[in-house]
């Protein structure tokens, strides 16, 4: 989320979240309470950001309805 543009959204009051926009990620909406566990998915049409309390665990979860998910760290 660094170098991102706060397009509409609250930039930090307890949480991020709104609409953002930078050069790694396009356009994307954020659902964050620790910048330091970000997890961004990117969906069909759209890029989400959220920080789950367990970034390894949330993606292990996604990854037993998904298993094709690309959970490779970047």
């Amino acid at each position: 989320m660094s170098c991102s543009f706060r397009i509409w959204g609250n930039g930090g009051l307890y949480s991020i979240t709104g609409y953002f926009q930078s050069k790694a990620l396009g356009r994307y909406r954020a659902f964050v309470t620790d910048p330091a566990c970000a997890v961004v998915l990117v969906l069909a049409g759209r890029t989400v950001v959220v920080s789950p309390a367990e970034p390894r665990a949330f993606l292990q979860a996604l990854s037993l309805p998904f298993p094709g998910l690309d959970t490779a760290p970047r």
